[in-house]
This record gives structure tokens, C-alpha cells and sequence, in this order.
């Protein structure tokens, strides 16, 4: 059979396929009515919905440690476009990665101290229900936020080891390295690290794992 033969079928099947579908998406189209829809979701107050955030998005304490660990993995994977990028020597980029390298193997997120602070709250805790789980979630929340705050003034430190090391013009070029790649990180969607969570309702299963014994 001529070749423009086998292909007339195809087209056929595939404007068939594609009448098909505007027919369902018409239908369907037909059927919903969102002010309706979203009229229901607001008077739906018997079962109201709770918004449950698992990994909420980076917040300000971790930009700079996950900007630098970023510019370490950038020197291993692409050592001649960073040091073209930052204006540096070889060795000057070799001093930058051994200090992040040494920063990384210190420091640490001190999940195992959140989650006893947890379970603390909640073994002294007199309430019950909701109330107590919310109680160990707020224990949770603030040890983790202690645990942001160390590590923020720590890298904090880490970028002035880094400075130390560049003349005026290098750290001109690093600052705009910076501000860049902290813009494009709280935008970029990187979690957070830890087990966080925001709510009573995303948050009893991870207290009950972790912390319930009776």
C-alpha cells in the first residue's frame, strides 16, 4: 500500500480523538458551575477543611547556608565557569571550598534535639486531645527555630571567612553572587529541612510516632 495511504487512517483517528475529547471537555464544562462550587466550600462549615503545610518553603535563617552549600556543589561540578563567574584565582576557590567543606561536616540540623523537645512537651504535659499535641507541636517549633537562628549567625561567619579572602573588586563581584542566588533561592520552592509541620491536624501523626505512649 502507497505510503500516503497508511497515513490517511492515522489523521482520521486522531481528528476522531481530538472531536472526542471537545465533546467531554464541553460536557464537563456544562456540568460544573464554580460560584456554586466554591459556594458550597465556604458554607461547608461542619467538616471545615484545615490547611496542612508538610514542607513549607525555605525560610530567610537557611538562605545563605543553602546558597553556600549551592556555590560548593557549583565549584565541584563547574570549577572553570565559577571562577570565571566570581573573578578568582584557582587557589582562592580551592580556599572557598575546603571552608564550606569544613562548615558542612560541623554543623548539623539538630533534628534528634527538635523532636526530644517534642516528646518533652508532651510527656509533662497535663492536656489532652488537640490541645496537648498542639502544646508538643509549639515545642517542636521553637527548639527548630533555635536551631535556625544558631545556624544563620553560624554561616554568617562562614561568608566572612569566605570575604576575608578576596581582594575589594572579588568581593564586589561575590556580594552580587550573593544577593543574586538568595533572590532566586526563596523562590525557587527548596523546602525546609526538618520534619515541620504547621498544623494540630498535619502535625498528631508525627507527635504520636515519635512521642505517644499512652
Amino acid at each position: 500500500m502507497p505510503q500516503q495511504y497508511k497515513i490517511i487512517p492515522l489523521i482520521i483517528l486522531l481528528i476522531n480523538s481530538v472531536h472526542s475529547q471537545e465533546i467531554l471537555q464541553a460536557d464537563i464544562d456544562s456540568e460544573l458551575d464554580p460560584e456554586a462550587r466554591a459556594k458550597e466550600i465556604r458554607n461547608n462549615t461542619e467538616h471545615p477543611r484545615e490547611l496542612s503545610v508538610l514542607a513549607p518553603t525555605i525560610s530567610p535563617e537557611e538562605i545563605d547556608r543553602a546558597v553556600i552549600n549551592r556555590l560548593m556543589k557549583e565549584i565541584a561540578d563547574e570549577p572553570e565557569l565559577t571562577k570565571s563567574r566570581l573573578k578568582i584565582s584557582a587557589d582562592t576557590m580551592e580556599d572557598i571550598f575546603i571552608t564550606i567543606s569544613n562548615a558542612r561536616s560541623f554543623i548539623n540540623n539538630n533534628e534528634i534535639a527538635n523532636i526530644r523537645a517534642m516528646c518533652d512537651a508532651w510527656n509533662k504535659s497535663d492536656y489532652i486531645g488537640d490541645a496537648r499535641v498542639e502544646l508538643a507541636l509549639d515545642a517542636y517549633k521553637k527548639r527548630n527555630q533555635f536551631t535556625k537562628n544558631f545556624i544563620a549567625k553560624y554561616y554568617s561567619i562562614v561568608l566572612i571567612d569566605i570575604e576575608s579572602a578576596l581582594d575589594i573588586q572579588q568581593k564586589v563581584t561575590f556580594d552580587l553572587y550573593m544577593r543574586d542566588r538568595r533572590r532566586r533561592m526563596a523562590t525557587s520552592g527548596t523546602s525546609s529541612w526538618g520534619a515541620v509541620v504547621e498544623n494540630v491536624t498535619s502535625g498528631r501523626e508525627t507527635v504520636n510516632f515519635h512521642c505517644r505512649r499512652d
